[in-house]
């Protein structure tokens, strides 16, 4: 290696480790052999995973009205995707941001942007269009929204109450991530303190009630979309896991009651063994703050359950065609992480809405990297491998010295309200855009191996008329409902609300919202208490 003798190898990955050129045993010496499924959970939370149950192929899936998003549901099952668990349908719904927001297609701000990149859902009755004819009891529904999580999963319930499905037979998720890491919602999401109130409720509730149902998804996804590297979106994810254990905690709930029905929504981008080593680390802290933390003894409150996503923010208008190598590379991250879901993003998705060929594709990619490259063979396959064994312990290491100085000022509510974390966030956002504008991070067709050819792509267009369908169809439903009804169901839920914020009947809100909603309450008006009550953030 003489020829090389005078240059010298610096690498970092996105988190900012220094990586060596070669990893060797060395370092490993003294090192007890952990076996998947065994605690604290780094190779997995399963001893056999895949070999006999692949991950949920959860293809996101969402635009216009109830009765539109229904054609692409039934596009994807008649390819092969959408399965869940033990032979269960699953579908991965996501809304506009009108619905997201918790608001109705009439609410003056929203014009514009009623089912445009998502569906738009206000009433028990949509559900009803939905899903119509599909048995919910074996049916996983997932629902992807912020803080309109709390009355969207009510309207579901309620739908699901009037065709007669008994709650506890009920399975599905919803992200229940109502809060705001980085002020960026313009006061559409509840207040940090009000969140975890509500987020405690919801948990609560349907621990006694919906069992099977998956109450909250911490989005590291959304935190690493934002800018952050990957220690810091970890860090910041096992501290709202902190955050809610504690208010759990102070209003008199077991987290063993809870907590295995909490999750995490992880992303899966460029860092080919970052990605895998950060999913390790998160299983391994996750597993000891529950246990050595808050006292958890039950082995499903140790296991970081992990839906997987692409990273959107990796999708490029120019040269759309190489995100789909890109996807494949995330995906196949995640596999060899082992993880319980996945969605792959479109390949088109820079350019607008995925058309029914580009989701087609990203499904095709999940199926051959299952059915294809041998990668379900073997559980933890990286297990062992020096380079990501020691990449996992330095990233636990980091994860943990963010965690140390997140308690040191004052908890993760503290550090959202001074804006401590969006700033942690911003200045990594800033300091990845620097790199690529200055060239010193590669992004293929954007500043390296550019083409001035231009190619032309279909674009998926929404249907124009949503708006007024959704519009005309709301105002009909509140013409028909019985309005008095409705108002003593709202009036409840105000009462309900008021208790649960002064730490009383903790799980009435979810009772009544779930109440409201089968009185024919609309999704903004159930927010619009909610708001009133628990706060929006500033």
């Amino acid at each position: 290696m003489s020829r090389y003798a005078d240059r010298s190898f610096v690498a970092r990955n996105r988190s900012g480790v220094e990586l060596q050129p070669v990893y060797t045993g060395l370092d490993r010496r003294g090192e007890e052999a952990e076996m998947p499924g065994q605690y604290p959970y780094t190779r997995g939370i399963y001893p056999i995973h895949y070999q006999f149950q692949p991950w949920m192929d959860l293809q996101i899936i969402g635009y216009g009205l109830p009765s539109q998003t229904r054609e692409r549901m039934d596009l994807l099952l008649k390819e092969g995707g959408s399965k869940g668990y033990f032979d269960r349908e699953a579908y991965n719904f996501i809304f506009d941001m009108p619905t997201s927001m918790g608001c109705d297609p009439d609410h003056p701000g929203v014009r514009g942007s009623i089912g445009d990149c998502g569906i738009s859902v206000c009433k028990a009755s949509d559900y009803e269009i939905l899903l119509a004819g599909k048995d919910l009891t074996r049916t996983t529904v997932s629902m992807v929204l912020n803080a309109g999580s709390p009355p969207m999963l009510a309207l579901y319930l309620a739908a699901a109450k009037r065709r007669g499905f008994a709650f506890d037979k009920l399975g599905g998720n919803v992200t229940n991530y109502i809060w705001d890491f980085f002020g960026h919602s313009g006061g559409t999401n509840f207040s940090p303190r009000g969140s975890y109130r509500l987020v405690a409720d919801i948990a609560a509730y349907c621990a006694e009630h919906v069992p099977m149902w998956n109450t909250l998804t911490i989005s590291e996804h959304n935190i690493c979309e934002a800018g952050a590297n990957n220690v810091q979106a970890v860090a910041y994810a096992i501290a709202a896991i902190i955050a809610v254990n504690e208010e759990c905690v102070s209003l008199g709930i077991d987290p063993d009651r809870v907590v295995p029905r909490f999750g995490f929504h992880v992303r899966y981008g460029e860092n080919f063994f970052e990605e895998i080593a950060k999913t390790r680390a998160l299983r391994r802290v996750y597993a000891k703050v529950n246990k050595e933390r808050f006292g958890c003894r039950k082995s499903g409150a140790l296991q970081a359950r992990i839906h997987a996503q692409t990273a959107g923010s990796l999708l490029t208008a120019q040269q759309p065609l190489n995100n789909l190598v890109r996807n494949a590379y995330g995906a196949l991250a995640a596999v060899l992480s082992g993880v319980n879901g996945m969605t792959i993003n479109a390949y088109d998705e820079a350019l607008g809405l995925p058309t029914e060929d580009a989701v087609t594709l990203s499904l095709r990619t999940s199926q051959m990297i299952a059915e294809e490259t041998g990668a379900v063979h073997v559980s933890d396959p990286l297990g062992g491998s020096y380079y990501v064994e020691e990449l996992t312990d330095e990233i636990e290491r980091r994860v943990f010295e963010i965690i140390e100085e997140i308690d040191e000022r004052g908890g993760l509510i503290a550090c959202i309200e001074s804006g401590w974390i969006k700033q942690q966030v911003s200045a990594s956002a800033y300091r990845w855009r620097q790199e690529i504008e200055s060239g010193a991070r590669t992004m293929v067709g954007v500043n390296k191996y550019v083409s001035d050819e231009v190619t032309e792509y279909q674009v998926f267009q929404p249907d124009p008329e949503a708006a007024r369908l959704a519009i005309a169809d709301l105002e009909r439903h509140r013409a028909e409902r019985d309005q008095a009804k409705c108002e003593a169901a709202l009036e409840a839920l105000k009462k309900a609300s008021c208790d649960v914020r002064e730490g009383r009947k903790i799980g009435s809100v979810m009772a009544n919202l779930v109440a409201a909603a089968d009185a024919n309450a609309t999704l903004g008006e159930m927010q619009a208490v909610l708001h009133e009550i628990f706060g929006r953030n500033k």
